[in-house]
């Protein structure tokens, strides 16, 4: 990367022409001098709002039953006919919001009427003018005995254990202990022509918006348009300006791409200053990874995670994407269970008109590793039945296989994988300091981690370690302490070295030893699937009964065991590349993804 400073001119702090161009050459990665604070900003943004909440009203109408024919302006033909669209969807759909509060107060006027028969509040009005009042009340059934002794108390309907009774007084400020019930403010007739009135109304202005939606277009441009705007504003007023005459703006170029970024400043008359950023800048400079197109299936899991290797880190993608498919297989590791993953990716596929996106492809990779893994050790939905039918016996790996396999060997096999994991990650750190006596330190770490593996494959395993194990330590921890500081006195860098070396080791045996999770989730997969198993099927099925329950019980307990195995995927397989293996190649995960400011070329 290189650092750019770029000046335009400011003359009337309208700088929408300039800063489109740069947007559609999309090749600058902008450092904001200041947070981007302007009116223009919030209306644009307020605008954004307006727009989307508009777009999706018509979303939502799109495929209802027309109603009564309605006529709508054509917008497109109207000046700003975008925002008069919008005005007229926003006004049509809160009036039938409105419409449809006033129904539902309706209906429970009309539900009123229904409770407490057709009476007339004329002749209520006319008997409260008279001194005598009436009011309602709800109360539970069983209660009437207590109110039957009152004279002035009438019981009108009881229906689902709830009474309905009305007091009769010449005492307006008479109450009972009761819910009372207030009279509707609309007889019973107007009740229903309002219902009627309204709900017609509803219906048209519902056809108003399934009219409007047939120029939902207009809006997304619209949408589009000001989304622009506020990009263009955002970085606008992210820059500072000197004397209001000019702007300038901080940020970050590829190598590759300096030459276009010039190109275009030079055709347009901007000032620019390029340059190599310093060291002490490296935790602002943006992270460019350039791989081959097959490891960016990984990219889904990293960014989920929010993994970018920092500017001067190693980038370990392709890494990460070829140990975690084979973790995945590893944690999961029953091809009954990949071929589900299989089949359900092949459907949201297929959902989605088969469109290239690296999710896909990152899922098919992961349920082929899952199936492989399974058929290797002979693990078919936990059935040991299916793995002796002999054709597919004749595929698995009799010491890795789940039915009769010999532990020990699996379990070495994991403490294998662990130290190469984490060879990988010192030779990458060695290749970084290719031209440096730290390649020296890092092949001691490599010799390091191999007595690490045959002192755990001794300490939990019983395996011996061959002879010259404890040269592996020795001869590696002389390398690491000679070489390990070669910026220090040697003496100082020495003594440095061999007192973090201790805990570093300890930290290296714990890690190594992690890798044991991948034997302890997969073996935890194939207990779960022969246990449920067990219960559905285990006594055989001799009633319609038993055989629906087996049925719920495969389909219930398999489908929990393949949600754990995928959460385990994300917690174990995640975990060992971005602790384990991260930590030894020296990979914080510390840098920001480039991200340049880049308008659509329209």
């Amino acid at each position: 990367m290189k650092k750019l400073l770029l000046f335009m001119s400011d003359p009337s702090n309208d700088m929408d022409e300039d800063l489109t161009v740069l947007g559609q050459l999309g090749l600058v990665h902008i450092t904001p001098f200041q947070p981007a604070k302007d009116d223009s900003i919030d209306r644009v943004q307020n605008r954004i709002e307006q727009l989307q909440e508009a777009i999706s009203i018509l979303d939502n109408v799109e495929g209802e039953a027309a109603g009564s024919s309605v006529q709508v302006n054509d917008y497109s033909s109207i000046e700003r006919g975008e925002i008069a669209l919008l005005d007229k969807v926003l006004e049509t759909n809160n009036s039938n919001l409105d419409l449809q509060k006033e129904i539902e107060n309706l209906n429970k006027d009309q539900q009123w009427y229904a409770n407490w028969g057709s009476i007339s509040l004329d002749d209520i009005k006319l008997i409260n003018q008279k001194g005598i009042y009436l009011s309602l009340y709800e109360m539970p059934e069983k209660d009437i005995k207590i109110i039957q002794s009152k004279q002035n108390v009438k019981v009108v309907s009881i229906m689902n254990g709830i009474a309905r009774v009305v007091l009769i007084t010449d005492e307006e400020d008479a109450v009972l202990n009761y819910q009372k019930i207030d009279f509707p403010k609309l007889s019973k007739q107007e009740v229903e022509q309002s219902i009627t009135d309204k709900t017609s109304a509803l219906a048209e202005g519902k056809q108003i918006l399934k009219e409007l939606s047939t120029q939902k277009g207009l809006l997304i441009d619209a949408l589009s348009e000001r989304e622009r705007r506020l990009k263009v504003r955002t970085v606008q007023y992210a820059g500072i300006t000197f004397h209001e005459k000019v702007r300038c703006w901080e940020g970050f170029i590829p190598v590759d791409k300096v030459k276009d970024v010039t190109e275009v400043a030079d055709q347009n008359g901007w000032g620019y200053v390029v340059k190599e950023p310093r060291a002490d800048e490296y935790d602002q400079v943006p992270t460019l990874l350039e791989n081959p197109k097959w490891s960016h299936k990984i990219k889904p899991v990293m960014g989920f995670m929010g993994l970018v290797p920092g500017y001067d880190e190693i980038d370990v993608s392709k890494v990460f994407l070829i140990f975690f498919t084979f973790f995945t297989g590893i944690l999961v590791g029953d091809a009954g269970y990949g071929l589900i993953f299989f089949g359900l990716t092949l459907f949201a596929h297929w959902k989605s008109g088969f469109v290239k996106k690296i999710e896909f492809g990152l899922f098919y990779t992961l349920s082929v590793s899952v199936m492989i893994w399974g058929v290797l050790t002979g693990t078919y939905f936990g059935a040991e039945t299916i793995a002796n039918i002999p054709f597919l016996k004749q595929l698995q790996v009799q010491q890795l296989a789940s039915f009769g396999g010999d532990n020990l060997k699996i379990q070495q096999f994991m403490f294998l994988i662990g130290a190469i994991h984490l060879t990988i990650g010192h030779m990458q750190k060695a290749w970084k300091y290719i031209n440096t006596v730290l390649v020296i330190a890092q092949v001691g770490w490599i010799a390091i981690v191999w007595g690490l593996y045959f002192l755990v494959s001794q300490m939990v395993l019983s395996i011996p370690g061959p002879d010259f194990m404890v040269w592996l330590f020795a001869g590696g921890a002389l390398l690491v302490a000679l070489f390990s500081s070669p910026g220090h006195p040697i003496i100082k860098g020495i003594l440095s070295s061999l007192g973090n070396l201790p805990l570093n080791v300890i930290n290296g045996f714990s890690d190594v030893i992690s890798y044991i999770r991948l034997y302890a989730v997969g073996l935890s997969t194939v207990l779960m699937a022969s246990s449920f198993n067990d219960m559905a099927i285990g006594d055989g099925i001799t009633t319609v009964a038993s055989g629906v329950g087996a049925v719920l019980v495969l389909i219930l307990g398999h489908g929990l065991n393949m949600i754990l195995a995928a959460m385990a995927v994300l917690v174990h397989g995640v975990r060992l590349n971005m602790l384990e293996y991260a930590g030894h190649a020296s990979v914080e995960f510390s840098g920001s993804e480039y991200n340049p400011f880049k308008l659509k070329n329209k």
